[in-house]
């Protein structure tokens, strides 16, 4: 691993762990049962890891709860939530070996990103306060999708001295329509919403089921070699 990447992996670490801290000490929570209802939702969402087309990592549901709890939820409320799911993530079923750099970095990672759509979703940003609640939340979707896949294709890129276009594409590119489908489905009550998840749902999950029955039939053809 270079030194920038040790450098860089390290700077998104002690900015989550400050953020962490920050959190902790301007604790908020209006239900904490509610609080621990979605703790546990973000952490099962962390187990549920499978393969989808275009990624060569594994893939979980963490990032809907981030988005459905900016809608209820206080900030460090989701930042201590999906850290935790990072971490869990990380740890539970590795298809790769989990270090504790890649615990934390994929905590922080996680926690940045949901922090970045919380302020989308809960109307903060300039502009946002009149806007339908849709508008706000495909906003706070593409803003985690673009730290979240941001800062690992950064990471990866910089520890295999590869392009970040490159890492991005087979990363990262293939989990987009599951945002999608996360987006539709925190906000289903919307009409227009409704009509796309009608459309985009069914092939995104044909698209998953292929992909899982091809690399089923792959395993299958070398157990029997």
């Amino acid at each position: 691993m270079t030194k920038t990447a040790k450098t860089y992996i390290a700077s998104v670490i002690v900015a989550g762990a400050a953020a962490t801290a920050f959190a902790l000490a301007h604790w908020c929570s209006d239900d904490p049962t509610r609080f621990a209802i979605f703790l546990v939702l973000f952490l099962a969402a962390a187990t549920l890891k499978c393969c989808v087309p275009g990624v060569v990592g594994t893939y979980s549901p963490v990032f809907f709860f981030a988005l459905l709890g900016s809608t209820t939820l206080s900030l460090p409320e989701v930042w201590i939530a999906a850290a935790m799911g990072g971490m869990v993530q990380t740890i539970y079923k590795p298809k790769y070996k989990a270090t504790l750099v890649k615990v934390c970095f994929n905590g922080a990672n996680m926690a940045l990103a949901a922090a970045a759509a919380y302020v989308f979703v809960q109307h903060t940003t300039p502009g946002l306060a009149e806007q339908p609640a849709l508008v706000c939340m495909v906003l706070g979707a593409a803003a985690l999708y673009v730290v979240n896949t941001g800062l690992v294709s950064i990471a990866v890129a910089l520890t295999e001295r590869s392009s970040l276009s490159a890492v991005w594409k087979s990363w990262c590119a293939g989990s987009l329509p599951y945002y999608v489908v996360g987006v539709l489905l925190t906000d289903a009550t919307d009409p227009a919403a409704q009509v796309l998840a009608a459309v985009i749902i069914p092939i995104v999950l044909l698209a998953t089921y292929c992909h899982r029955s091809r690399d089923e039939a792959q395993a299958a053809g070398a157990i029997a070699y």
